[in-house]
C-alpha cells in the first residue's frame, strides 16, 4: 500500500470515534420527541437528559489524558468503542428514565475519551505537510454523525421508535473496535516509552527509512524526560499558555450556539409553530447536511491557507446568523417567516462553523502541546469542550422557557464577539510546523499567536 495512502486508512479508523461522537449526541434531538411521550419529564429533566452525554464526557476527558499517556492510543480508542456499545445497548432497553439517563452518561464516557485521544493519535502519526486534514477527519465524521442522527430521527419518527435511533449506535461502535487491531501505536508514544525500536518500524512503514530515522531523532531531542504531573502542568506559565490556547478553542466551540441547534433544533422549530414533529426532525437533515458539507470543504485548504484566518472568518459568519435569529425571534409575529428565517439562518451558521470552529476545535489542541504533556494537555481542553458543551446543554431548555428564544441567540451572539477577540489575540498559526518545532516554541517561552513560527 502507498505509504500516503497508509495515513489515510489510520485517520479513517481513527476517525471513526468521531462518527459514534456525532450519532450519539445528535440523535438526542429527534429521540426527544418521542421520549418524552414514553416518560413524562419536566424541562429540567429533558435538559439534564440531553446534558447526561457532555457531563460524562466531561468526567472522562479529565482522566483520558491520563489514561492516554499510561495505556497508549490504540487500547485507549479500543476502550471507547467498548463503552460506546455498553451505552447504546443500556439505552435501547431503559424501561425507566433513570436507566436511559444511565446509558446516556456511559455514552458521554465513551466520547470524553474518544474525541481527546483520537485526534491526538492521528497528529502523532500524520507528517506536518498532511497533518491539519487528516486530523480534522475526524471532526468530517462527527459531523458525519450527526448528520446521520438528523436522518435517522426524521425516518424513524413516523414510527416515534426512539429506541432504535439510539440503538443504531452499536454498528459503528462494533467496526471501530474490529479496526483498531489493524492500526499502530503511535510512535510518538513508543518514543516516550523508551520504545523507540518499535517506534522506528511504524514510521519506516509511513515513511521512507531515511524520514523515518530523521524523525525518530528529531522526537527524542525535544522529548523532556521529566514526568510532568497535573499540578506541574499548571505550574509553568510555558505550559499555562498552551493549555489556555486549548481551552479557550474548545469553550468558545460549545458557547457559540452549535449545541442549540444540535440538541433542540426541532424544539425549536415547534416554538415558531412552523412544523410538525416529523417535519421539524425532516428540517434538522438539512442542517446536518450542510455542515457534513462545510466540514469536508475545509480539508481542503486548511493545509494551505491555514487554521485562523477561516477560524476569524467563520467566526464573523456566525455572528452575522446569530444576529439574524435573535431579531427573528424578537420581531417576526408570522409563523411560516419565523420558521424560514430560522432554518436559513441555521443552515448558513452551520456553513461557518464548519470551516472555522469545528475544524478548530479538536485540530489546535492537539498541535499545540508538547509530546510530554499531550494527553494531560489535551485532556483538559477536550474537559473545557465538555464543560461547557454541559452548561448549554441543561440551561436551554430552561432560557427558553423563561427567556425566550431570542434571549438565548442574543446570549450566543455576545459570546462569540469575546471569542473572536480571544482568536485573533492569542491563537496562533500552526500549518506546516511540525509539532517539534512548536514544541521548541513552547518551551522556548514564545507568545501565544507565535508558536507556529520558525524562530
Amino acid at each position: 500500500m502507498n505509504k500516503y495512502y497508509h495515513l489515510i486508512v489510520i485517520a479513517f479508523c481513527s476517525g471513526l470515534s468521531g462518527l459514534l461522537f456525532g450519532y450519539d449526541a445528535g440523535i438526542i434531538s429527534g429521540a426527544l420527541l418521542f421520549i418524552k411521550q414514553t416518560f413524562p419529564i419536566s424541562s429540567e429533566v429533558e435538559g439534564w437528559l440531553v446534558a447526561m452525554v457532555p457531563l460524562g464526557a466531561l468526567l472522562s476527558s479529565i482522566i483520558s489524558g491520563e489514561i492516554s499517556d499510561l495505556f497508549g492510543r490504540k487500547k485507549t480508542l479500543f476502550l471507547t468503542a467498548l463503552f460506546f456499545t455498553i451505552g447504546s445497548l443500556l439505552c435501547m432497553v431503559a424501561n425507566e428514565v433513570y436507566v436511559l439517563v444511565m446509558g446516556r452518561l456511559i455514552l458521554g464516557i465513551a466520547i470524553g475519551v474518544g474525541s481527546s485521544t483520537s485526534p491526538i493519535y492521528t497528529a502523532e502519526v500524520a507528517d506536518e505537510k498532511h497533518r491539519g486534514w487528516l486530523v480534522n477527519l475526524f471532526v468530517v465524521f462527527i459531523q458525519i454523525g450527526v448528520f446521520l442522527s438528523f436522518v435517522m430521527s426524521y425516518v424513524l419518527s413516523y414510527s416515534g421508535n426512539w429506541r432504535l435511533m439510539i440503538g443504531l449506535g452499536i454498528v459503528p461502535a462494533l467496526i471501530l473496535a474490529i479496526a483498531v487491531f489493524s492500526l499502530p501505536e503511535s510512535p510518538r508514544w513508543l518514543i516516550i516509552k523508551n520504545r523507540s525500536k518499535e517506534a522506528l518500524a511504524i514510521l519506516k512503514t509511513l515513511f521512507s527509512d531515511q524520514e523515518a530515522e530523521t524523525r525518530v531523532k528529531d522526537i527524542q531531542d525535544v522529548a523532556i524526560k521529566d514526568k510532568v504531573t497535573f499540578l506541574k502542568l499548571f505550574d509553568d506559565r510555558r505550559y499555562l499558555k498552551v493549555i489556555f490556547i486549548g481551552a479557550a478553542v474548545s469553550f468558545f466551540t460549545q458557547t457559540v450556539g452549535i449545541n442549540a441547534f444540535n440538541y433542540y433544533a426541532p424544539t425549536i422549530f415547534q416554538q415558531t409553530g412552523f412544523a410538525t414533529p416529523s417535519m421539524a426532525t425532516f428540517y434538522t437533515m438539512f442542517m446536518g447536511l450542510m455542515l457534513v458539507i462545510s466540514t469536508i470543504s475545509s480539508l481542503f485548504f486548511i493545509d494551505r491557507v491555514g487554521r485562523k484566518l477561516p477560524l476569524l472568518i467563520g467566526t464573523v459568519g456566525i455572528l452575522l446568523t446569530l444576529l439574524m435569529i435573535t431579531f427573528g425571534f424578537a420581531f417576526i409575529k408570522n409563523p411560516i417567516a419565523l420558521g424560514w428565517t430560522f432554518l436559513m439562518s441555521a443552515i448558513i451558521f452551520m456553513a461557518f462553523h464548519g470551516i472555522s470552529i469545528g475544524p478548530a476545535c479538536f485540530l489546535i489542541p492537539s498541535e499545540v502541546f508538547p509530546l510530554r504533556v499531550r494527553g494531560l494537555g489535551m485532556g483538559i481542553s477536550v474537559a473545557f469542550n465538555w464543560g461547557a458543551n454541559v452548561i448549554v446543554a441543561s440551561l436551554v431548555p430552561v432560557v427558553i422557557n423563561s427567556a425566550g428564544v431570542a434571549a438565548l441567540f442574543g446570549g450566543f451572539f455576545v459570546i462569540t464577539v469575546i471569542a473572536w477577540f480571544v482568536f485573533y489575540f492569542y491563537i496562533p498559526e500552526t500549518k506546516e510546523t511540525t509539532l517539534e518545532q512548536i514544541e521548541r516554541n513552547v518551551l522556548a517561552n514564545v507568545r501565544s499567536r507565535d508558536l507556529g513560527r520558525a524562530i
